[in-house]
């Protein structure tokens, strides 16, 4: 049997270590995990668009995974932002994509103007902001105020985020250069390749689980499965009830 490789990638002040409960329920043997740390390699970091991002990323997996037909990506949030765009650059490379928490993107014209729509300016005022926070706010502050924002309501309670652990300066960059306000609209993508995708959403994520429901009307195919007792950081809410989903796909 033709070895699996499992790829995860974190969201936004993520560690690779928040998959690290998860992967205690996943098999070992044919199955190799990796779990890059995208905010430390300047190759996969925000200093590239979300298109040259996806070009290296594809180029890091069949470089260090290798090429074979039974990669699995799995995204969380931000991650899954990125993951989409993996997916699209060269789909033949993924035999699944996991998403986790993502959001498909504004759905408007495409985002040459920043400003085209009103959704799409209050994104990127709010990302502007929270990016010039992480910039220059005392770290246990910006925590606290990122933590308390409505969409991780009822959720397990963050991890400690060391400040040495990451760069405030990628942090304010992702926040601007891979605002949800920059991204393209991704649901074209997500229809064609359809049959690969594996959408997962907290039973309690209010905000995703409207998204989800929005986005399966518009794509009847899409397989959608909702983790019981998660709000929006599945991988941390629900670790047991996450692997088990990804158990699955392997078998």
């Amino acid at each position: 049997m033709e070895r699996v490789n499992l790829i995860f990638l974190h969201g936004f002040l993520g560690r690779p270590s928040d998959w690290a409960l998860v992967k205690a329920y996943l098999p070992f043997g044919d199955v190799h995990i990796y779990t890059p740390d995208y905010l430390k390699d300047p190759q996969l970091g925000p200093q590239n668009s979300f298109e040259t991002w996806a070009e290296n990323f594809v180029k890091w997996t069949e470089k260090v995974v290798g090429g074979t037909k039974q990669n699995i990506l799995v995204g969380y949030s931000l991650g899954g932002r990125l993951a989409l765009h993996a997916l699209e650059k060269k789909p033949d490379l993924w035999k699944k994509v996991v998403l986790i928490s993502t959001n498909p993107g504004i759905e408007d014209a495409q985002h040459e103007d920043i400003g085209r729509s009103e959704e799409r300016q209050k994104r990127w005022l709010s990302d502007a902001y929270w990016a010039e926070e992480f910039a220059k706010s005392p770290w246990e502050t910006v925590l606290r105020n990122w933590n308390s924002q409505p969409v991780f309501k009822g959720g397990a309670a963050e991890p400690p985020r060391v400040e040495t652990d990451f760069s405030r300066e990628v942090l304010s960059l992702i926040l601007t250069q891979w605002s949800l306000a920059q991204q393209r609209n991704m649901r074209e993508v997500i229809a064609k390749y359809v049959q690969k995708i594996h959408w997962l959403v907290g039973e309690t994520d209010e905000k995703f689980m409207a998204l989800t429901e929005q986005l399966k009307n518009q794509i009847r195919e899409l397989q959608v499965d909702v983790v019981m007792g998660a709000a929006h950081r599945v991988p941390l809410d629900n670790p047991k009830g996450l692997g088990e989903r990804i158990n699955k796909l392997l078998k």
